[in-house]
């Protein structure tokens, strides 16, 4: 219980997905008792979009150029989704600190683990990123 108590304290979570896996995102991070916020993609954003309210955003690749330019903008630890590695993801992951890439399909305990570590622990000690 106290942990859930502490997420709640904890920024929200910033999930910008494809419908359907967006809101099983958002629920099996709310059952760990964190706050989210989720989006269909990157055209529903408010154009005036605060980001600060957010400690983790969680996303899907391929992302449009839009979604990667506001990534590098606003520094905010990242965790992007994928169905396989290629060279495009690999390339966009060398411009970004503080990102992590899951392969699909997901195994949902390591997902929930690396979601606590970045928010709880925070990500701000690493650069570049890592492969999950």
């Amino acid at each position: 219980m106290a942990n859930t108590l502490i997420k709640y304290n904890i920024k929200k979570i910033l999930i910008i997905d494809e419908s359907i896996f967006s809101r099983i995102c958002s629920a099996i991070l709310e059952l760990e008792g964190y706050k989210t916020k989720s989006f269909g993609s990157t055209e529903y954003l408010p154009k005036k979009f605060d980001y600060s309210t957010f400690g983790l955003l969680i996303t899907n690749y391929p992302l449009d150029y839009t979604m990667f330019e506001k990534i590098k903008k606003i520094n905010l630890p990242t965790i992007i989704l994928t169905d396989h590695i290629n060279r495009g993801i690999l390339h966009m992951l060398n411009n970004l600190s503080q990102s992590f890439c899951m392969i699909k399909p997901l195994d949902y305990q390591k997902f929930r683990s690396l979601v606590n570590e970045i928010v709880m622990n925070g990500a701000s000690a690493i650069e570049g990123y890592s492969i999950f």
